[in-house]
């Protein structure tokens, strides 16, 4: 007579669960917002360079030009930047987690912030030390009028984004799956302040 086997039970298997998708994942705001901001970048450090190189042969003019910037704008201006940057950032955080008003309220002031370092920019072109200079003053002040110029309209072209994705997201456009021009918005503004980052030691403090 034959022992009978009994069958065994069937193994069950968990279902595998998919890892939680990233807030932050490689070139965020997609890959022609990066592209744009390399460019950037290199145009900037392009323009510094030549700068730096204007001390070796006009070092007593860029000195005595150096000393007429008023280095306590240009920390009131990075305060400004980094702070801006920091509320940009926490507005892609709460639209990660579905917050449509408090995203809108993040690129709000962060625009705002933007529009502050904007003022202090002007009120220091407008000081009584910078009175009479201009673009063909010398060297140093070419350099130091369009660099910072044209950074100030990148920053002014920021505030336009930043207000523009704080109406949108305030209307519910946004969301965790519609975050393209959110993200990409706040790479922008984070290009602004790294380029003012490169700026401000070149121009208002290197020296020989």
């Amino acid at each position: 007579m034959l022992d009978t086997v009994a069958p065994s039970p069937p193994v069950t298997r968990e279902p595998a669960v998919p890892p939680p998708p990233s807030r932050w994942h490689p070139l965020t705001g997609g890959t022609a917002v990066w592209l744009f901001m390399c460019i950037e970048v290199i145009t900037f450090g392009m323009f510094l360079l030549g700068h730096a190189w204007g001390w070796r042969g006009q070092a007593a003019v860029y000195r005595e030009a150096q000393a007429l910037l008023h280095v306590d704008s240009g920390v009131r201006g990075t305060v400004l930047l980094l702070v801006g940057s920091g509320l940009a950032y926490q507005a892609v955080l709460t639209n990660a987690a579905g917050r449509p008003r408090a995203t809108a309220g993040w690129f709000a002031a962060s625009a705002v912030a933007g529009l502050a370092f904007s003022v202090n920019k002007v009120l220091e072109y407008g000081s009584p030390e910078l009175a009479g200079i201009t673009l063909s003053t010398n060297d140093f002040w070419f350099s130091y009028i369009f660099i910072t110029g044209l950074h100030l309209l990148h920053v002014l072209g920021g505030v336009g984004v930043l207000a523009y994705l704080s109406v949108q997201a305030a209307r519910g456009v946004y969301g965790p799956d519609n975050a393209l021009n959110v993200e990409a918005g706040a790479a922008y503004w984070h290009l602004v302040d790294v380029a003012w980052i490169l700026v401000f030691p070149i121009l208002y403090l290197m020296h020989p």
